[in-house]
């Protein structure tokens, strides 16, 4: 591993124990145990650094969700894996703590944006290959309910708000399953 990797891994850790507050770069160095000199040479800009772990921990997500359709390809396996991403709450706050950061910074605005269109563009791989519609607009559906329910969840942290999540996604993904047609016996 690099040490560009090693920060990555640092912020990704730090931003499931702590949050997205704990990611400042002295916190980050210490937990990637290089020089705060060594974090900024990779990440000259704590916009840089925060999409980078955001990228970092989504995408590692996403990839994990990928590699289960691959082994089961279905709706049901995408429901199931994105719905426990979302219950556990890393990539909703990771978008939550980036809206917040960005008000202070119109860096990260920028870099969200970026973001955005990549993860909607991962969301449409991931919907084809569970055998769903996957073009933009279903993508753009798709990325935004789950995070609405993500959100409301992390609001509650509760077995009911839990469950809701879980429903939620398997109604979305139901809806957006292409019904089969029934040929006609002749």
């Amino acid at each position: 591993m690099g040490v560009k990797e090693d920060i990555l891994i640092a912020g990704s850790s730090l931003l499931r124990e702590k949050g997205v507050a704990a990611l400042t770069q002295p916190q980050i160095a210490q937990a990637a145990k290089i020089k705060q000199s060594h974090l900024t040479y990779y990440f000259p800009k704590r916009a840089d650094l925060l999409l980078a772990i955001a990228e970092f921990t989504i995408f590692g997500a996403m990839d994990n969700v990928a590699l289960q359709l691959q082994k089961k390809p279905q709706g049901k396996t995408l429901a199931d894996a994105v719905s426990k991403i979302m219950i556990d709450g890393l990539p909703p706050r990771v978008f939550l703590g980036l809206i917040v950061a960005a008000d202070n910074d119109p860096d990260i605005r920028k870099l969200l944006r970026r973001l955005i269109r990549h993860v909607r563009t991962a969301m449409r791989h991931l919907l084809q290959e569970a055998g769903i519609a996957a073009d933009e607009e279903s993508a753009r559906l798709f990325h935004a309910t789950i995070i609405g329910l993500a959100v409301m969840h992390q609001a509650r942290l509760n077995k009911e708000s839990a469950n809701e999540v879980l429903d939620g996604v398997n109604t979305l993904i139901r809806v957006l399953t292409p019904k089969q047609t029934k040929r006609a016996r002749p």
